[in-house]
């Protein structure tokens, strides 16, 4: 085992048998950020951030909490929405990391949510939320300047993504997406 994976592994293997309160944020650039708001009325949010150095510290199924996912995007006005994952609906991985899975949304509109560490040590997160416009209330501008994230686990560490460098394409009233973006820094707290 290499240096890195072991470091990975000595930190997610902590935060999962002491559910330590560590709350340090680590930046997590934006792989995907899609948020849609459809003529129909249906409303997406799809998060996907992935990179090769961050660790994975905290336990959202033993915590008491689970984890939260912040998103905010700005617009001439700011939106920011919370969505909440509570500890039922969080399952282990192996001993890569931890699912969330709500497929009738009875916890909110996230209906599926990851964060891991693969083998070949590459740092993973994804949340897919669905719903209409009461229960996601963030939706594209027209267009949107900015964004910001924080997924945060209870008690772990917090994981934040921002505007980069990256041109968002579609940026209008009803598709905002931006991909392989370098912005990791962390301008929004978790939840409250």
């Amino acid at each position: 085992m290499n240096k890195k994976n072991l470091t990975i592994g000595l930190a997610f293997s902590l935060g999962l048998a002491t559910g330590a309160a560590y709350a340090a944020q680590q930046g997590t650039a934006a792989f995907t950020l899609l948020v849609k708001n459809t003529p129909s009325g249906t409303r997406k949010v799809q998060y996907k951030a992935q990179n090769g150095s961050n660790t994975l510290v905290g336990n959202p199924v033993t915590n008491g909490t689970g984890a939260t996912f912040n998103l905010q995007l700005v617009d001439g006005g700011t939106q920011t929405q919370c969505f909440s994952m509570p500890s039922s609906g969080w399952s282990a991985i192996s001993t890569l990391g931890f699912k969330y899975v709500d497929p009738s949304l009875a916890n909110g509109p996230v209906k599926s949510a990851q964060i891991k560490v693969t083998p070949s040590g590459n740092f993973q997160i994804k949340v897919i939320a669905l719903g209409d416009s009461t229960s996601i209330t963030v939706a594209p501008g027209n267009p949107t300047t900015s964004y910001a994230t924080n997924f945060a686990i209870g008690t772990g560490d917090e994981y934040c993504g921002s505007t980069g460098t990256a041109t968002p394409n579609p940026n209008d009233a009803v598709t905002f997406k931006v991909k392989n973006d370098d912005g990791t820094t962390c301008p929004l707290a978790a939840c409250p």
